[in-house]
């Protein structure tokens, strides 16, 4: 009896491993494929899915010999990528999916596999391009009524024209918010800064120490004391363009710090959180969108630039993304969508039906990377982008967390209508003007 027993235990248990093994069956690959340049591939997984990427993960290693590292872990500080690993950026209850470098013919055989929702090649991503007039050095006094503000904060904070001379904001001014910038970095010790700005991760290769004009003003528009909105807000500086490549990334170095902002989301007590994106990538990346609504879908506020090729947003990521607030940008001396093209070809503030919302964006002063109290003068919409970020944070600070699309409406609600000029031929773009909360 007891041997009887036996049998038919090891005969389940082999039927088990069978029907296992069936399961994990390897897909063939062409020969030839092994002597192809391998290019680094974006995976989106079905959440949906229990245990999907620990069974797809599975197959990988078993089949392919592909060795795991999770981009959340104490041990993964390193922006050196191991082209034989898996990079997994996936978040319990969020997005499921990695990076990894495969030839053309393997991404296709993963795209085929079970569960498997995207695979898209990575592309290169840029800041988006900037109109720079000049430096200086510029100081401010911050007060809850700033009577030296600068233009563009001295505009958004009145319904119309002519400016008084004011910013007049809560005086909470996004205490107790998290603002993410997703950038080139951030010179934290600036003046702008006060302690405030903090460093989170880096997502690109050499860019560890590196600290770039671009990030530094964005921060400081966002939340600068005497330049910014927010200016009690935090700063979280999340660095996503390399080094080595000046003002360029790729969509997997950003999908990599959006999720690196998701996980400190969920693990923070504090969750007021809100993202700035100055950058765009063209054609537009369904892997990027995807992951933009993942940040929003876990409470997390998101603004981002529309970009500054005069030309429709919806040809861009992530300007494209629905449940982002994209971002245009408008002249300093009127309140016209702004068209710079006698000063740089083809620039001036993209429009169309995924632009949101309209800012200021023309001739901004912000905080200079290289020299703790110097500041400098760009325009674009890089910087249109965080005014509308630390509007978030002064509305959070003020009224309280929000979901980010009613949050999104209470801010369209609050701003002025009908007020930008040049729209009459760039049909299905929002006559839409920022306004910050009044005290």
């Amino acid at each position: 009896m007891v041997a009887s027993s036996f049998i038919k235990i090891f005969s389940i248990v082999m039927l088990v491993a069978l029907s296992i093994s069936a399961q994990r069956e390897c897909p063939s690959i062409q020969a030839e494929d092994n002597d192809t340049e391998k290019k680094r591939f974006i995976v989106i997984l079905d959440k949906e899915v229990k245990n999907v990427t620990e069974d797809h993960f599975e197959i990988m290693k078993e089949c392919y010999k592909t060795n795991v590292q999770n981009i959340h872990s104490d041990e993964s500080t390193s922006t050196v990528f191991d082209q034989s690993s898996i990079r997994d950026f996936s978040v319990d209850g969020s997005i499921q999916g990695y990076t990894s470098y495969f030839t053309p013919e393997f991404a296709k055989t993963v795209k085929k596999m079970k569960n498997v929702i995207i695979v898209e090649e990575e592309n290169k991503i840029e800041q988006d391009k900037i109109f720079q007039r000049f430096s200086r050095r510029h100081v401010i006094n911050r007060r809850a009524e700033d009577d030296h503000p600068t233009i563009n904060i001295d505009r958004i904070d009145q319904a119309k024209r002519p400016l008084d001379g004011k910013f007049i904001y809560p005086d909470s001014a996004g205490e107790g918010v998290n603002i993410f910038i997703v950038d080139s970095g951030i010179s934290l010790t600036h003046r702008e800064f006060g302690g405030r700005a903090k460093f989170g991760r880096a997502f690109c290769k050499g860019c560890e120490n590196h600290i770039d004009k671009h990030g530094t003003f964005v921060a400081s528009v966002a939340a600068g004391k005497t330049v910014g909105v927010a200016r009690k807000a935090n700063i979280i500086d999340v660095r996503v363009f390399s080094h080595t490549s000046g003002t360029t990334g790729t969509t997997a170095d950003k999908i990599e710090g959006l999720s690196f902002v998701i996980q400190q989301h969920k693990n923070s007590k504090n969750k007021n959180s809100v993202v700035n994106m100055s950058l765009g990538v063209t054609p537009p990346s369904r892997a990027l969108n995807h992951v933009v609504k993942e940040v929003t879908d876990a409470g997390i506020h998101m603004a981002v630039s529309a970009g500054n090729d005069k030309t429709d947003a919806c040809g861009q990521s992530p300007a494209s993304a629905p449940s982002a607030i994209t971002v245009g940008f408008t002249f300093d001396t009127n309140d016209t969508i702004a068209d710079l093209s006698k000063n740089f070809e083809n620039f001036g503030s993209n429009f169309g039906k995924c632009v949101d919302i309209f800012a200021p964006g023309v001739n901004t002063r912000g905080a200079y990377a290289y020299n703790d109290s110097d500041y400098i003068v760009l325009s674009g919409s890089s910087f249109s982008s965080p005014l509308v970020a630390g509007t978030l944070a002064l509305l959070i600070s003020k009224n309280g967390n929000k979901p980010p699309a009613e949050l999104a409406k209470d801010l369209i609600k609050l701003s002025t209508k009908g007020i930008v000029g040049g729209l009459e031929h760039k049909k299905g773009t929002p006559n839409i003007f920022l306004r910050t909360p009044a005290p």
